[in-house]
């Protein structure tokens, strides 16, 4: 099988190369991820500037742009020969669960794929305790590479329509092993308590500063986030294309 690896952590992150790793003894596979950390740019392509790619070694490539851009540089260049049977997103360094789906790089890259007609999947790992760990993550991928492949549905590859795509998005803890695996139900809410700070320079602009809070996810006991507290792999099949909800009844319009 032909996979190609992209994150948004970047091509050195440990995640990708522990996952490349675990895959390489079976597989044919290529990384083309981003030089940097691009963590929380969603969907993001450079259409403004041209993309920097380094070949690192064989069939492993950086590029100067979002996991989005190395996708569209991997599926659309000619850099890699031939098409890939499924690209993976991942091992992220952070859980990508909830409404983490909206703003992360590592579930782009994968909706990325699947809306050119490549199966798309993103793996990501929390940690409570700043320690770790990839490779369990890493042998749940290989171990079930065939059944996340199933899961997925993808546009035809020459980009039109066919019918409803889905990428699949697996989360799980970092740890050493896991206790099973679930289906996710429910996506979680995720409450992140952010903010904003803002200071006035002598410049005479001012700047805002991003601030993180302490984030509280909601959910059933079925939901993405219950799954991983429980430490079981939570495996989601996720829209890649929006949709939209049924009309309300008694809502009218005038022109």
């Amino acid at each position: 099988m032909r996979i190609v690896l992209t994150n948004d952590d970047g091509f050195e992150s440990e995640g990708i190369n522990v996952l490349a790793t675990h895959l390489s003894d079976e597989h044919e596979v290529w990384i083309v991820a981003p030089d940097r950390n691009r963590s929380a740019v969603s969907n993001s392509i450079t259409m403004n500037k041209a993309l920097k790619i380094k070949k690192i070694r064989e069939r492993v490539y950086s590029c100067s742009g979002t996991p989005v851009d190395c996708v569209i540089v991997a599926l659309k260049s000619g850099l890699v020969s031939g098409v890939p049977d499924v690209v993976m997103s991942g091992i992220n360094r952070g859980p990508n669960i909830g409404t983490d789906i909206l703003y992360s790089g590592t579930c782009a890259g994968a909706r990325q794929a699947v809306l050119y007609g490549v199966p798309g999947i993103a793996l990501s790992v929390s940690s409570f305790d700043n320690a770790w760990q990839y490779d369990a993550m890493a042998r749940f991928a290989k171990k079930n590479i065939n059944s996340l492949i199933a899961l997925t549905h993808t546009s035809h590859r020459d980009g039109t329509p066919d019918g409803e795509c889905f990428f699949v998005n697996v989360n799980g803890a970092s740890c050493e092993q896991y206790s099973g695996v679930q289906y996710a139900d429910e996506i979680s809410f995720r409450e992140y308590c952010d903010g904003m700070h803002l200071l006035d320079a002598p410049d005479g602009a001012t700047y805002g500063f991003f601030c993180g809070g302490n984030i509280v996810s909601h959910g059933g006991v079925t939901s993405d986030s219950a799954i991983c507290e429980k430490n079981y792999v939570a495996v989601s099949r996720v829209y890649a294309e929006p949709c939209v909800s049924k009309h309300m009844d008694g809502i009218s319009f005038s022109v």
